[in-house]
């Protein structure tokens, strides 16, 4: 069951069954009619989301998902630390969508399908198994200000004159 209750400690999703049929709707595509299909989107979108490194820190410690949040701006506006960003909302909706189709977190390598050893090792995969992991260019444009989308490298540098 999803609950979009912020302050409930089960909480579980950013957007309800409603936001999702709504943004479909808004959109002109088709998503399934059954409440319960349309929450497992849901949940697959959230454990997508879940795993995004974000900006700011939570709220409180004890709340069960990555926000509320403190410290974050969305395009240039302090975001209060007690909502639900808009802008999150439309992502997992999205996200969900995305889900019908793809899956969001693929377990990365693939199929061995051939090994031979002489000499060298030779090791032939099935083909189309190892694609990575799926890429949203839209979600940090719909999220920038959310999302920490540095790199993780960084070069420190100065000038002594």
């Amino acid at each position: 069951m999803i609950n979009t209750d912020k302050d409930s400690l089960t909480f579980n999703s950013y957007a309800g069954v409603e936001d999702l049929k709504r943004y479909a709707r808004e959109r002109g595509i088709d998503i399934p009619t059954d409440d319960s299909h349309i929450e497992s989107m849901l949940v697959t979108a959230m454990d997508y989301l879940t795993s995004q490194p974000w900006l700011g820190k939570r709220t409180r410690l004890t709340q069960p998902l990555s926000f509320p949040r403190t410290g974050l701006f969305y395009d240039g506006v302090p975001v209060a630390n007690d909502v639900i960003p808009k802008p999150l909302i439309m992502a997992q909706c999205r996200l969900a969508i995305e889900s019908e189709n793809e899956d969001l977190q693929p377990t990365l390598g693939g199929e061995v399908t051939t090994e031979r050893i002489e000499g060298a090792i030779t090791v032939q995969y099935t083909s189309g198994t190892n694609s990575g992991s799926p890429k949203f260019p839209w979600l940090n444009g719909l999220l920038n200000g959310l999302l920490d989308t540095r790199s993780g490298f960084a070069i420190n540098t100065f000038s002594v004159r």
